[in-house]
């Protein structure tokens, strides 16, 4: 052993097989070291075992970040697509919907515990300035259909056009700004100072304000002394609530839902709303923890339905500007009790024409803000006969629209007149192997809404848009921005040129002038070719075909069933009511599929060739919803099918069988 010029004992060792290890002689300087290697004394075992976990540790990062930076550029590249946890709503249903509807009716009738909330609701709101309720009007128990519990508005007297039937003050309006800026609640203030306290911008919105404050006050009509205390409608009881929520879709059992199976309503709506409510309710429980424990998601979801099912949008003082009126989401104490009707069209609507003006004429009342009284009015816009129902209009919709948000539909007639106003839903796929190019700007597939009748305000612009991107190819792109060089009124906006560089652009770079790809998911919004524009209906015609197959009952069958029903009352309400909107929806995409079979068979033809050239539509025309001015002048045949009596036969393919 020797020692070294810091002290370390070290002894020589062979470390290759070129060198050897000699012992030290003495008198022998540090010079003559220089042929011999000298190791450091072997680690503790403590050492050596720290040391291979240091390795280890060292590694296995390592190993994960190489991993998540190879799944980024996967993902970027579109080479590969995230896995999420497939996701469950947390649900409720009543167990015995029907036998609830009977005890509430006996209930109300042999106490008359109508009558008394009733009047505690008019001192309520009397008890605001300038509140008035009509001596006329009145709240009636009563069946509907199939013993259906309901509450609504009648007057006892003749009410004359243009009666003021109800003044409800401002102060008693329950929109979202005033139930945020409530200081009696603590949950509500909590998620005020939280929401402001948070370094992320946490959008609550309006509903949940609404829904928040109707839970915390709901109870206290019933113990409240004084008009002056009473601060919400006591006719809403939790077991009322329960009654008519279960006619709502996202509050039906297994067996209802069943019903609806292959529908959009249940696939896509009724999931939609599930996450939306239960999104709102996340974001509450992120900002107050607390939430989680005194507020369950179901009593909260059921409250938000009661928002979203009651609430009026009407236009009220916006709270930061009290000069101007803005349109707000409001519920409003007995006027919310106005039920909904139009009467059956004389005739089908099918322009958005007629639909404005058989709304405005087919409603009773009118609802609206009247700023001299600070207070929204009710007044009858015809002359109501003694013990008639004081009704509005909620707008012609879909059944599905009407039975999503508000438990009921209109008869099965009413889809034969108004199909031609009704919208169904066609989902694009992405393509199972795209260039970068293409799929950086696709994150999934998407869902557009596509008219039954074709009109010149309602075109499928955006879903035949979105076709040409998904469908386009390198020449498609380069081709088409080669044409723009030549004739750039191809495209409705200025193509951003770049000089001499614009000659030479990559399809990456040619993209950004050929189509809007600011837009989710990006639009070409003129044909790219006529094998772009052959291929993008094709694709629509591919998935439009799929949906109707994914429909489990035809049209005839639903028929059938309504038929049988009709004599027999073999359905219960949620079941009709199902029948009901699906033979609506496979109404609204069969005749939508016969008019792309159409489309695509012409665009195959050598005058389809020719008609996907490029007309322009004046600019003194008006154009609403983003129509294009710039379109191919086969866009002028799909309107002509959208016409009434162009499409009369539907194709066997578009058939639900």
């Amino acid at each position: 052993m020797t020692e070294s010029p810091e002290g370390v004992r070290r002894r020589p060792v062979p470390v290759h097989y070129d060198w050897h290890v000699a012992p030290a002689q003495e008198g022998e300087g540090e010079e003559d070291d220089d042929g011999v290697v000298f190791e450091d004394e072997q680690p503790t075992k403590l050492q050596e075992y720290i040391g291979i976990f240091c390795d280890y540790v060292f590694w296995i990062l390592l190993a994960y970040c190489a991993a998540n930076l190879l799944l980024w550029i996967g993902e970027q590249f579109g080479l590969v697509q995230p896995h999420f946890e497939e996701w469950m709503p947390v649900r409720w249903w009543h167990n015995n919907p029907h036998g609830v509807q009977k005890e509430l009716f006996q209930n109300a009738t042999s106490g008359a515990v109508t009558v008394a909330q009733f009047e505690g609701l008019k001192k309520w709101i009397t008890s605001g300035p300038g509140g008035w309720v009509s001596p006329k009007l009145t709240v009636m128990d009563y069946l509907s259909e199939r013993g259906r519990y309901e509450r609504r508005l009648e007057v006892k007297e003749s009410v004359e056009e243009d009666e003021v039937l109800v003044r409800l003050p401002l102060s008693h309006v329950l929109s979202s700004d005033f139930c945020k800026q409530d200081l009696t609640d603590s949950t509500i203030r909590q998620v005020v100072d939280a929401q402001t306290k948070s370094s992320e911008a946490i959008d609550v919105s309006p509903w949940t304000w609404i829904a928040l404050y109707m839970i915390a006050h709901a109870g206290k009509g019933a113990v409240a002394a004084s008009p002056e205390s009473w601060r919400f409608d006591s006719l809403l009881r939790s077991e009322y609530i329960d009654a008519a929520l279960s006619y709502i879709p996202i509050f039906w059992d297994d067996e209802n839902l069943h019903w609806l199976n292959g529908t959009d309503l249940l696939n896509i709506h009724v999931l939609d709303m599930h996450a939306a409510i239960e999104t709102e309710y996340h974001k509450l429980t992120y900002l107050v923890p607390a939430i989680q424990d005194s507020i369950p998601v179901i009593e909260f979801k059921k409250w938000a339905m009661v928002v979203m099912s009651r609430g009026e949008t009407v236009d009220l003082p916006d709270r930061e500007n009290k000069t101007r009126n803005i349109p707000q989401l409001a519920i409003m104490p007995l006027i919310d009790l106005v039920d909904h009707h139009l009467p059956m069209p004389v005739k089908p609507l099918f322009t958005d024409d007629d639909l404005l003006k058989y709304q405005e004429t087919g409603s009773r009342t009118n609802i609206s803000y009247n700023a001299d009284s600070a207070a929204v009015i009710l007044k009858a816009t015809v002359k109501l006969d003694p013990n008639s129902a004081v009704t509005v209009g909620y707008g012609v919709r879909s059944n599905a629209d009407y039975l999503l948000y508000h438990g009921f539909t209109m008869p099965h007639e009413w889809s034969d007149l108004t199909i031609c106003t009704q919208y169904g839903m066609i989902e694009l796929p992405l393509p199972e192997s795209m260039p970068t190019w293409k799929s950086q700007f696709l994150a999934h597939p998407y869902r557009f809404a596509v008219p039954a009748c074709p009109n010149h305000k309602s075109t499928p612009h955006v879903i035949i848009g979105a076709a040409r991107f998904l469908v386009a190819t390198d020449q498609d792109v380069i081709g088409f921005e080669e044409k723009l060089i030549k004739d750039p009124s191809l495209l409705e906006a200025t193509p951003a040129f770049r000089g001499d560089k614009f000659l030479h652009h990559s399809v990456r770079e040619a993209l950004v002038n050929v189509c809007d790809t600011k837009a989710q998911p990006p639009l070409c919004r003129s044909p790219l070719s006529w094998e772009n524009e052959r291929a993008a209906w094709a694709l629509v015609k591919k998935q439009t075909l799929a949906r109707v197959v994914a429909h489990i009952t035809s049209t005839d069958e639903d028929d059938r069933i309504l038929r049988e029903d009709d004599s027999r009352n073999s359905l219960s309400v949620n079941q009709r009511h199902a029948v009901i909107v699906r033979r609506e929806e496979k109404m609204t995409l069969q005749r939508w599929c016969s008019i792309v079979l159409k489309i695509a068979g012409f665009l195959d033809t050598p005058a389809g060739e020719a008609e996907c050239g490029i007309t322009r539509i004046p600019d003194s025309e008006t154009l609403e919803n983003h129509e294009p001015r710039v379109r191919p002048r086969y866009w002028q045949q799909l309107l002509d099918l959208g016409k009434p009596g162009e499409v009369t036969d539907f194709p066997t393919s578009c058939r639900a069988r």
